[in-house]
């Protein structure tokens, strides 16, 4: 049985096949069309699901799509009437909105599915904990998920076993976690829709001096739930790219909202670090209800909030869980695997036997390829002989290297396909990354990929974390010989990394492990802020000319700028 699944179409469109229940490939959008974040209708990602698992539409049997477009429209209209007396004009502007988006989904799915394909519109919040459950390890799991909001949901809990996904509990719009990140993103002078990890990464450099403060905003409720004190909030009634989303109330107690590339003060640092220790503390609680109510020892988590790899890191070190597995592409790009897996099991398809052991599950560029695109583009280049030797060479004598291998990750990390790499002991290694190839924030950190066998020497509590979805604590011994990566609160965002799920990646960082004595590299994404992580040959050349890195390793050639 094929089964497409389709993730996103307000934002990060994705589409992923399920063959028999084994994930063969996924791919967002944006990848292909190089507009970050792209939603509407992924038809390159779904032609490129097809031509990678050797099939015509005709093959298709069925087709899950990310949300219920009825249930969205029941849900959300009369909302909008009831907020209709405070923001006339926006609730009846939102409410045509909602028709006319719905409506143009329902018509783009059509349009996508095979004729042949049976179509079945998911619902948002069980296919999120879909992506993770039925791709984890577990036959049984607690299972949360976190995001801005589904069709109504924003949070919601429920429990997995076998190929059986049950709801226990969901909150609602506007009661979301996820919104009131997005807004204080916003309110700090970012991009609401897409720069959350900045604040993440800032709040290390503050102090939580507002969390009692914030409190009055995020209530923690006796029953291990919360509920969010809508004086304070402006996004349940008003346009908030427009109007701002915090009311009046919060701007008279925490001050006016920073504008763009205004300088960050102490008191964002500290408002960031305040509102990351409450989000922390609001979802621990969350665990510790659902664990408690459950009995089971074993957490699924997906939906956009699981992204945030300082909370994880805190569930993982404090929460009642034996053992946590986070979908890597947790946001609604992840929902295409979580779609296509869920109607498999729904549909009476095999028994489980697919586990997500890496998510290189993208387009992949053969070694002829590139030969040919850089013989025709006249671009210097060399072909080596031991292409993870040589890079490991060029990292031990300083130099930035991108790194394009093999099939490109699923999910918003660089796990080793489309990385660029550094020497992790430099320690001005993160200001000329940041500076001269990055060309983001000095405060941004970096991220460490260590040989999983050695990667308790270095990071406490961490054997297994092939995602880079956990932040664990850099063993204070270490910190020193490992400055590019340790963030100024003494932690690190760890990808580990086995010859079984990446050889040649494991290869290059034993290769320099054993030039340096450190036996990981620095790992960032294979980008610059704004665009998509590199797909082709093409992108990478081009990222590589329009930065500061020095050599490009691609398949088997190495460029060296300087030559």
């Amino acid at each position: 049985m094929n089964i497409l699944g389709i993730g996103g179409y307000s934002h990060d469109s994705a589409v992923a096949l399920v063959r028999d229940g084994e994930v063969v490939a996924a791919v967002a959008e944006e990848r292909l069309s190089r507009v970050k974040h792209q939603g509407g209708i992924p038809h390159r990602a779904m032609a490129w699901c097809l031509e990678e698992g050797g099939l015509t539409p005709d093959d298709i049997d069925h087709v899950g799509c990310y949300m219920r477009p009825g249930l969205r429209l029941a849900k959300r209209l009369p909302y909008r009437l009831k907020t209709a007396l405070r923001s006339p004009f926006y609730a009846a502007a939102f409410a045509g909105y909602e028709v006319l988006h719905n409506a143009q989904y329902v018509m783009g799915m059509r349009t996508l599915c095979p004729p042949n394909a049976q179509l079945h519109y998911m619902e948002h919040h069980p296919a999120h904990a879909a992506s993770a459950f039925l791709c984890s390890p577990f036959e049984e799991a607690a299972l949360l998920s976190i995001d801005y909001i589904g069709e109504w949901a924003v949070t919601w809990t429920g429990v997995g076993r076998g190929g059986d996904i049950r709801r226990l509990r969901q909150t609602n719009y506007p009661n979301s976690l996820g919104v009131f990140y997005s807004a204080l993103t916003d309110y700090l002078g970012f991009l609401r829709a897409s720069d959350e990890y900045k604040v993440m990464g800032l709040a290390s450099y503050g102090e939580p001096v507002y969390y009692d403060d914030l409190k009055d905003v995020i209530r923690p409720q006796d029953d291990g739930w919360y509920k969010i004190d809508h004086r304070y909030t402006a996004w349940h009634y008003l346009p908030g790219s427009r109007c701002g989303y915090f009311s009046q109330r919060f701007i008279d107690q925490f001050g006016p909202k920073r504008e763009k590339d205004a300088p960050l003060t102490e008191h964002h640092r500290n408002l960031a670090a305040s509102a990351q220790r409450l989000l922390e503390d609001v979802v621990l609680d969350l665990a510790r209800n659902l664990q408690k109510e459950t009995g089971l020892k074993k957490l699924c988590l997906a939906g956009g909030v699981a992204l945030n790899c300082s909370m994880n890191g805190r569930l993982l070190r404090e929460g009642p869980f034996d053992d946590i597995w986070v979908q890597p592409a947790s946001g609604d790009d992840g929902i295409a695997i979580g779609a296509a897996l869920q109607l498999h099991h729904q549909l009476g398809g095999t028994p489980r036997n697919f586990e997500m052991k890496h998510a290189y599950l993208g387009p992949q560029v053969s070694n002829e390829e590139i030969g040919a695109f850089l013989e025709l583009t006249k671009t210097p280049h060399r072909k080596s002989e031991n292409i993870a030797e040589d890079t490991a060479k060029l990292l031990a004598e300083g130099n930035i290297v991108g790194w394009f291998q093999g099939a490109m990750e699923f999910g918003p990390r660089a796990l080793g396909s489309r990385s660029i790499l550094a020497d992790p002991t430099q320690p001005d290694m993160k200001d000329k990354l940041n500076k001269y190839v990055k060309y983001r924030e000095e405060f941004r950190p970096f991220a460490p990929s260590v040989l999983a066998e050695h990667a308790s020497e270095y990071f406490e509590g961490c054997t297994d974390s092939p995602f880079m979805l956990f932040v664990y604590p850099v063993r204070p011994e270490k910190q020193a010989e490992v400055p590019a990566i340790t963030h100024i609160n003494g932690t690190a965002r760890v990808q580990t990394v086995t010859a079984e799920a990446n050889p040649r990646y494991h290869a290059l960082i034993k290769a320099f492990g054993e030039l340096r004595g450190t036996p990981m590299v620095l790992n960032t994404s294979f980008n610059v802020m704004g665009e998509p992580i590199v797909n082709s040959p093409a992108d990478a050349i081009r990222c590589f000319y329009s930065t500061g890195m020095d050599a490009l390793a691609i398949g088997d050639y190495l460029i060296v700028k300087n030559l």
